[in-house]
């Protein structure tokens, strides 16, 4: 018990939160997100993660979409194989319109980018190989 407190304590002193850590952080703050909030007030409100290698974000995609800008942010929020890499299903889409909060998880950006008719990552034609 002394030993799991003991590198609990190195290891979040060092800036090397575990990745269950990381994915309670993300979903405790996912939670509290309201509609109309900044990329900013996201960014503030979910963290940094404390982990070099599962930054907060994980990584950033944007897509135009007529007038209309979309920023996606990726949170890591699921562990679904402990393999050291970390696939889309494991994270979380924060979804931007024109700079402010829209919505966030898989259904809410997968339905908006159809909408929108936005070709994101992992359509089907990508699975078939097309990536143009």
């Amino acid at each position: 018990m002394k030993k799991a407190l003991l590198l609990s304590m190195i290891l979040a002193s060092s800036g090397c939160a575990l990745p269950q850590a990381v994915m309670n952080q993300n979903n405790a703050a996912i939670r509290l997100l309201e509609r109309g909030m900044t990329e900013q007030e996201v960014t503030d409100l979910i963290g940094d993660s404390g982990n070099y290698d599962i930054p907060n974000p994980f990584r950033s995609e944007m897509y135009p979409a007529g007038e209309d800008e979309f920023k996606i942010l990726f949170f890591y929020t699921n562990r679904t194989l402990a393999d050291g890499d970390i696939e889309d299903d494991e994270l979380t889409p924060v979804v931007f319109k024109n700079g402010l909060l829209d919505g966030w998880g898989w259904s809410y950006w997968e339905n908006t980018a159809l909408r929108y008719n936005i070709r994101i990552r992992g359509d089907a034609t990508e699975a078939d190989g097309d990536l143009t």
